[in-house]
């Protein structure tokens, strides 16, 4: 049986919370850590009737892009339509957690969603909002313990660098330490200088595993003061960023592009600026409002910017660029959390049930 906790263990494996813009409110906005859970509504937004559904599913935790709480609340009653859905999910007992900027910025979150939806290559982070610095640590472990030190210091975290997991280099060598009279040595003899065949072991760590890797050594290492180096990577840093920019495997006109836009997101109309007979290939794509990167965009070679919520102003100074523009919704470019949600828990949440919403939560309609 999952609780809450271990739930937002795993959305934290995908999109970490600390990846969230300073403005937004992702995490866990309403419930309880011990809470036990065996069904998920997986929805872009909360409201009454998202609620109700998942009522009717029987389901005691809703999964969220959007989140509910997004200001502070001064008052929780019913004449205000935030404390009457606060309200309404306590008296079901259900939990709220979203994942909001956190997920549009992680690998493999929603923007990397799109850039595969529209088939690019070569995808890099539109603009980077979080630098994670990335440490080499080097123990010294005796032979006979090598290999349990080896993968606790792995299993904790180390060794990850790009899309490859379990990195590590080590070689053998001679130890030698003279234990002191207040010592306590695993091995070896007191006031006399001792030799030990050991492994020198060295992988690369992030920041934020530093201290599970820590407490690995401390918990597996055999020695009372096992020898440890930490080297700060000052050229090796993991970069984090909001949208995408990528290339399509060859220049295609924009009017061609755009149709194929529609047919790849089931879209009926969008807005476009931009010479539909013009020639692109360079494609900057941001889930949600990403208006505001439009100049970032056209900056970094960018022929096109696909988002949503572009305003009249924006869009003219998009044509003073020189930079196309599709501007396709904002749940046309977000409602895709529901199925990237729901593979990722079903595939990790063994014999919990995962729900997509079934509700439209989009307050456009088009005629």
């Amino acid at each position: 049986m999952y609780r809450v906790r271990d739930i937002k263990a795993i959305a934290d494996s995908l999109a970490p919370e600390k990846l969230a813009l300073d403005w937004d409110n992702s995490g866990l906005q309403i419930g309880d850590l011990n809470e036990k859970i065996d069904s998920i509504l997986i929805t872009l937004d909360v409201n009454e009737k998202v609620i109700d559904e998942a009522v009717r599913k029987a389901c005691q935790l809703i999964i969220s892009h959007h989140p509910m709480i997004f200001k502070p609340v001064k008052r929780i009653t019913e004449d205000d339509n935030t404390g009457r859905l606060i309200i309404k999910a306590i008296r079901n007992k259900i939990n709220i957690y979203s994942m909001h900027t956190n997920l549009d910025i992680a690998g493999k979150g929603l923007n990397d969603y799109l850039a595969a939806l529209l088939e690019l290559r070569d995808i890099k982070e539109l603009k980077i909002t979080k630098e994670e610095i990335l440490y080499k640590i080097v123990v010294y472990i005796p032979e006979d313990h090598f290999e349990t030190v080896k993968d606790a210091i792995l299993k904790a975290g180390a060794g990850f660098i790009g899309n490859y997991s379990h990195t590590s280099f080590s070689q053998t060598g001679e130890g030698t330490f003279k234990p002191l009279n207040e010592s306590n040595p695993f091995l070896g003899e007191k006031n006399k200088i001792n030799r030990v065949r050991e492994y020198r072991f060295e992988t690369i760590v992030r920041e934020e595993n530093l201290k599970e890797v820590f407490s690995a050594i401390e918990k597996y290492h055999p020695y009372e003061e096992p020898a440890v180096d930490l080297f700060s990577l000052s050229n090796q840093k993991i970069k984090y960023g909001i949208g995408r920019i990528g290339f399509l495997e060859e220049e295609i006109l924009l009017g061609e592009f755009l149709n194929k836009v529609k047919k790849s997101f089931e879209l009926k109309q969008l807005r476009y600026v931009g010479d539909l007979n013009a020639g692109i290939r360079c494609i900057a794509v941001c889930s949600g409002s990403g208006a505001d990167f439009i100049e970032i965009a056209a900056k970094k070679g960018a022929d096109l910017l696909l988002t949503s919520d572009i305003k009249y102003h924006q869009a003219q100074y998009a044509e003073q660029l020189g930079i196309a523009l599709a501007d396709i919704g904002h749940y046309q470019t977000e409602h895709y959390v529901k199925t990237l949600l729901h593979d990722y828990f079903s595939c990790k949440l063994e014999g919990v049930k995962i729900f997509r919403s079934e509700l439209n939560t989009d307050p456009w309609k088009y005629d």
